[in-house]
């Protein structure tokens, strides 16, 4: 995972939008739709790790013409 992933929680569906990683093993994630809590969101890697996956790698999906 890195930044400008996008990644979906297989549990809830919701999918999010890796923004930055934080200096204590955390990610900060902008989730997509209504959500009840902060958003952006900061959530532990771990966490992350167990319960998401990448559906769009930022840089393998890069639409940039510098490939």
């Amino acid at each position: 995972m890195q930044v400008g992933d996008l990644i979906r929680f297989s549990e809830t569906g919701h999918t999010g939008l890796i923004l930055e990683f934080t200096s204590y093993d955390g990610v900060s994630i902008l989730i997509t739709g209504d959500v009840k809590f902060a958003n952006p969101t900061r959530i532990g890697i771990k966490f992350v790790h167990r319960t998401a996956e990448v559906i769009s790698n930022a840089q393998r999906d890069s639409q940039s013409s510098s490939r």
